[in-house]
């Protein structure tokens, strides 16, 4: 058994961040016909959900970089993989005194809700992040001068958008913390450099390979575009990058498809499983 799995911003998205109505059309029909298909994200509950609306998924999804899978439209995760709570305290103690404004989110254990400190909005791309989120019923905003670590939460994900140079100054400090992983890149859709961190154990590739488990796939196939999709593809038995994807990425894929405008990951998948029939 095959599982295909792809990431959305700059691959399955177009650039008006939506699956269109042919991808939708043609990936549904896939999934009627058995085609065990599933996402990958860097997207967190609060915007992912409403992203894959379009799809009738029947196969777990990976958020937040593999830290959550999820089954579609249930907003309790069926896995979880937290920061260290005393890792997590260093990393944003540290982080302050370099000049960076981290947001650090939690899973409220009683309402499975997404809850995200900030201290402020002052960097733009952090002020526009907010912004598109803000009104989302699986996330809390929270601004708070100092950041809590609460019993019934657990600390999942600490961000950072912030002048590039700030953000070398932030990573050093991550790569001292053993039980923390980190993913540096431009994300096209912010418009802005971009660092996350969460538990070393998660990441794409762990997301991937976990619910590959769940549901007995033997190899992975999986669709990417951006630095964060490297660990996926390293681990995959097959990957392929978008024509639009970063020229790093496209160097180690298997092959490159369709740009994510032109429905690349949809007519691939059309053609691939098709002629498997």
């Amino acid at each position: 058994m095959d599982l295909y799995i792809s990431d959305l911003d700059g691959t399955l998205l177009n650039n008006e961040h939506r699956v269109s109505e042919t991808s939708a059309a043609i990936i549904n029909e896939l999934i009627d016909r058995g085609l065990n298909f599933s996402v990958a994200t860097a997207r967190n509950i609060g915007t992912a959900f409403d992203k894959i609306a379009p799809l009738r998924l029947r196969t777990p999804v990976s958020f937040m970089n593999g830290v959550f899978i999820y089954a579609q439209n249930d907003p309790k995760p069926l896995s979880v993989l937290p920061l260290p709570a005393d890792q997590a305290k260093i990393l944003l103690t540290e982080a302050k005194k370099v000049g960076a404004s981290p947001m650090f989110y939690s899973l409220n254990n009683r309402t499975d809700k997404i809850e995200l400190q900030y201290a402020d909005l002052n960097f733009p791309a952090r002020r526009a992040f907010y912004e598109a989120r803000k009104n989302s019923v699986y996330k809390q905003f929270i601004r708070a001068d100092a950041y809590e670590f609460r019993d019934e939460c657990t600390p999942v994900y600490i961000n950072f958008l912030e002048e590039y140079d700030v953000l070398l100054r932030v990573q050093p400090i991550i790569e001292t913390l053993p039980d923390i992983h980190s993913v540096f890149y431009f994300d096209p859709v912010l418009q802005a450099w971009y660092l996350e961190s969460f538990s070393a154990k998660a990441g794409k590739a762990s997301g991937a390979k976990r619910i590959a488990e769940m549901i007995g796939a033997e190899r992975i196939i999986c669709f990417g575009d951006n630095e964060n999709d490297r660990s996926m593809f390293m681990i995959a038995d097959e990957c392929y990058a978008t024509a639009n994807a970063d020229e790093n990425i496209r160097a180690i894929a298997d092959g490159v498809i369709g740009d994510c405008n032109e429905d690349g990951v949809a007519l691939f998948l059309q053609k691939r499983f098709l002629q498997k029939q």
